[in-house]
C-alpha cells in the first residue's frame, strides 16, 4: 500500500484529494461571506474542539487577500444581489469553489478508475 501511495499515480491522487479538501474549506468560508464570522453553533463547536483561534486566523487572513479579490471580481462581473433576496456574494463564491472541488474529485476518480477498467468480479462459467 505504501508503495502505491508513493508512486506517481498515488501522489497525484493524494494531491487531488488535498485540492478537494482545500476547496471544501473555501466553500465554508464563502458561505460565511468571505469572513471569519461564525454562526453560533459553529462557533461553539470550534471552541469545544479548541480550533476557534486557528480557523478564525485562517479566515481573517483569507479575507484580507483572496476575499477582497473574489468580491471585486464578482462585483465587476456584474453579480448584483437583490436586497429582497437571501442571496449573497458568498453564495456565488460557494458555486465557484464547489465546481473546483467536483472537477478535482472527478479527475481523481478517472485516474483511479483507469486501473480497474476490466470487471474483475466476473465468475468463470462452468461447463
Amino acid at each position: 500500500m505504501i508503495k502505491y501511495i508513493l508512486s506517481l499515480k498515488g501522489l497525484v491522487i493524494l494531491g487531488l484529494g488535498g485540492v478537494v479538501l482545500l476547496t471544501s474549506l473555501l466553500m465554508a468560508w464563502s458561505e460565511l461571506g468571505f469572513t471569519g464570522v461564525f454562526p453560533d453553533w459553529l462557533n461553539d463547536l470550534m471552541t469545544r474542539l479548541y480550533l476557534k483561534d486557528v480557523t478564525a486566523n485562517l479566515f481573517d487572513t483569507l479575507q484580507k487577500g483572496p476575499g477582497a479579490e473574489i468580491t471585486k471580481f464578482l462585483t465587476s462581473a456584474g453579480v448584483s444581489v437583490n436586497p429582497n433576496s437571501t442571496a449573497s456574494l458568498g453564495d456565488y463564491g460557494y458555486i465557484v469553489f464547489m465546481s473546483f472541488a467536483l472537477i478535482a474529485a472527478g479527475i481523481a476518480i478517472i485516474v483511479i478508475g483507469k486501473e480497474d477498467s476490466e470487471e474483475i468480479t466476473v465468475l468463470p462459467v462452468k461447463k
